[in-house]
């Protein structure tokens, strides 16, 4: 049965497997045992921690599982660039015109910015390639349910970012167009150099000045707000949910940035609480629907068959109630998939 919960500090091991198997542009996911042994410590911090207005340093690191083994990993970070800015590249339009030549022209720039400082950030994804279908929609979409069921602990807006094209020798058509010839640095050393250092050298070697996209090589321009294939499916889900592309790319290889605003997902406009009724067999309208408790630090979301009753309940199976760890008259999330 697949499950998320958070993770905790004995899936060191898997999460270390995990963030090796992602390779190269998932920097959100270190490849860095002693990096992603402070970041489980972290999670377990917050998921311990009393929900207050604000958020913060809180980052809340789940796991998906697969009768029990890890398969896949995902995060949430309360606030983006809590202890340093957060950098992206914005999109915007200069106009340049001259009466005189009667000539008008809108062309396209980017400028960097950290617009997104602060807000909620989706981080950190990565599913094993064999659950990419069932276990990528669970994943992604019960952190939005531990949202929706723990709002307080999060703002208005969310991010995230999506891997964005590089090829298997870790060549970036963006970064080698912009960033190498600031850093003379290749894709693969600045990732890691990102993951090992302060942010603060994206300030001191990034021009600050806007690039104009026509002057760069075409090659460049044709990634900007482009997905690597390996996110595709993660971008579908998020897509589906409500989330927008085109205003924000990443500074490092111009994926594309989604944003929006959190009480507009679909998983949180659609998502009810329920009674639980657990039942020995399901009737045969019973149907698949994403769920979760209402707990923190014993959060669960599951995929499982149930029934909406007329009266408010849920009725769900005695394996998804063990999974859930719920009796009969606990609460429970519950929605629809969204499979696409």
């Amino acid at each position: 049965m697949l499950t998320v919960r958070p993770v905790r500090t004995a899936d060191l091991p898997a999460i270390e497997r995990l963030a090796y198997d992602s390779g190269i542009g998932v920097t959100s996911l270190p490849a860095d045992r002693d990096r992603l042994f402070e970041r489980i410590q972290r999670s377990n911090s917050s998921f311990e921690h009393e929900a207050t207005a604000g958020a913060g340093y809180e980052y809340y690191d789940f796991v998906l599982c697969d009768d029990g083994v890890v398969v896949g990993t995902a995060a949430v970070a309360a606030a983006a660039g809590f202890d340093e800015p957060f950098y992206s590249y914005r999109n915007e339009i200069f106009v340049h015109a001259s009466r005189t030549l009667r000539v008008h022209n809108r062309v396209h720039v980017l400028n960097l910015c950290h617009d997104l400082t602060g807000m909620v950030q989706l981080c950190g994804f990565y599913v094993d390639p064999t659950h990419r279908q069932l276990g990528a929609e669970l994943l992604s979409r019960a952190r939005l349910m531990f949202i929706a069921g723990q709002r307080l602990r999060f703002g208005k807006r969310i991010i995230a970012e999506m891997q964005g094209l590089h090829d298997e020798q870790g060549q970036s058509p963006f970064w080698n167009a912009i960033g190498r010839i600031f850093f003379d640095m290749d894709f693969p050393q600045v990732e890691q150099a990102f993951i090992s250092h302060s942010k603060s050298f994206i300030a001191e070697l990034m021009p600050n000045y806007p690039i104009y996209v026509p002057l760069l090589p075409d090659e460049a321009q044709d990634a900007i707000s482009q997905v690597h294939p390996d996110s595709e499916r993660t971008c579908q889900i998020l897509m589906r949910e409500g989330f927008e592309t085109d205003e924000y790319i990443d500074i490092f290889d111009g994926g594309a940035v989604l944003t929006a605003d959190i009480d507009r997902l679909y998983t949180l406009q659609h998502s009810r609480l329920y009674r639980v009724e657990v039942v020995a067999a399901l009737p045969g309208d019973a149907k698949p629907r994403l769920m979760a408790n209402e707990r923190c630090a014993k959060y669960v979301a599951t995929l499982a068959d149930s029934v909406l009753a007329a009266d408010g309940c849920v009725q769900i199976g005695t394996e998804a109630a063990e999974a859930l760890g719920v009796t009969a008259g606990a609460w429970i999330r519950a929605t629809d998939l969204q499979l696409g």
